[in-house]
């Protein structure tokens, strides 16, 4: 039977050890974003302006509806991460193929969201693409 070593004697942890150790400060605006996001659960509903008056839509209802229209009208290479409400703003979050250009592909899903919320809602919504991330296929 082999004898099983103890890998936490390893020396490949080291590295890890060293990194463990070491303080890792709080993102600027962490604490602020999380308290916001807390708050903004307490929302019920969003106020879409109408010819006959208000539509109060809940947020988890946009929310949602972002999330199928942006997976839907993605353009190739990319990927939805996340979609939320916040700051009376879609924010949709993505990841691009390396090799695709982002701010473009960024730009051709904001403007394909704002479109058809604009067009299932009947007013146009604040949308913002972010890419937060790169990937490979």
């Amino acid at each position: 039977m082999a004898e099983q070593s103890d890998p936490e004697r390893d020396p490949r942890w080291d590295a890890v050890r060293r990194a463990a150790a070491r303080r890792v400060p709080t993102p600027p605006g962490l604490v602020e974003r999380v308290l916001r996001a807390v708050a903004r659960g307490r929302r019920t509903a969003v106020e879409v302006p109408g010819d006959d008056g208000d539509l109060r839509v809940a947020e988890t209802v946009v929310t949602r509806l972002a999330t199928a229209i942006a997976g839907e009208r993605a353009p190739a290479g990319v990927r939805v991460s996340a979609v939320a409400v916040e700051d009376d703003a879609v924010q949709v979050l993505v990841s691009v193929r390396f090799g695709v250009a982002a701010d473009e592909a960024a730009e051709a899903l904001r403007r394909e969201v704002t479109a058809e919320l604009a067009r299932q809602l009947g007013t146009e919504a604040t949308v913002n693409v972010h890419v937060v991330d790169v990937h490979r296929d």
